[in-house]
């Protein structure tokens, strides 16, 4: 484990919280045991984690799974990656249980790092059914990145850019979380757009998601009102809100991919 005096200058250097320094050191060593589980790495973390170093923090951990597992094997599963990591890297780390819900599974974790009194920080980790979900390009085996002073080394499975990028297009027209509007705005000239513009039809007729720009439009309030609340502990600088959802908007524009031939829930 690494001294607090390191995430201590990791916090002021990056001007993030040092919660947010310790929740994403711990994120990585829980990651080094959860990989073992046939699921993938997905979301903003997936992102951060093997892509950008510089990307934005994330407080949650999201994964597909590959295969179908009942309730209480995942939990056990779960359960044995916390103990070896409290075990190998000395941070106190429980799994506080798991749940279904609507897509899946919820697992909270909480953990502590000793040096830095008794507090304990949540780590929720949220993990999509196979039968939720339809992962259809093949996922990549990335290696971790780990810009810490214990140097932590290994692969895991996560989602090509393209497809990160294709859940978040179709999350835009599902729910007003303002990662999302962020992701979209900050990868869109990152990826191949040809290998998105194959897989995203496929990705809004498998969850029947209606393609309607005047939905979106109607959310930009709640976008904005949630736009610092939701990223300010995730990144030094916020970019201004209007910026980042015409940008987005006028690019969805551009974009003639579906002809209103989308469905809605």
């Amino acid at each position: 484990m690494i001294r607090p005096q390191e995430i201590e200058e990791k916090s002021a250097v990056l001007g993030v919280t040092i919660s947010t320094i310790e929740r994403d050191y711990v994120q990585n060593w829980i990651l080094k045991h959860l990989r073992t589980i046939n699921m993938v790495l997905k979301g903003g973390t997936g992102i951060r984690k093997v892509y950008f170093e510089d990307y934005r923090f994330s407080d949650d951990l999201d994964f597909t799974l590959l295969d179908e597992v009942d309730i209480a094997e995942l939990n056990e599963q779960i359960s044995i990656a916390t103990e070896k990591t409290q075990e190998e890297s000395g941070i106190n780390i429980i799994n506080n249980g798991i749940k279904s819900n609507k897509n899946g599974y919820e697992a909270t974790l909480f953990f502590q790092i000793k040096q830095r009194g008794l507090n304990r920080t949540k780590i929720k980790v949220d993990i999509t059914k196979k039968s939720k979900e339809n992962v259809i390009l093949p996922p990549n085996t990335k290696q971790i990145i780990h810009p810490y002073s214990d140097q932590l080394d290994y692969e895991l499975k996560v989602y090509p850019l393209e497809e990160i990028m294709a859940e978040k297009l179709r999350s835009l027209f599902q729910r007003t979380r303002p990662r999302d509007l962020y992701d979209i705005w900050k990868l869109w000239d990152e990826v191949n757009w040809s290998i998105i513009d194959g897989i995203i039809r496929e990705k809004f007729l498998f969850k029947k998601i209606y393609y309607d720009l005047n939905y979106f439009i109607g959310n930009k309030r709640d976008f904005k009102n949630a736009w610092k609340s939701s990223l300010g502990n995730q990144l030094n600088a916020l970019p201004a809100f209007d910026n980042v959802f015409n940008n987005i908007l006028k690019r969805l524009n551009e974009k003639n991919w579906f002809n209103k031939q989308y469905y809605s829930e």
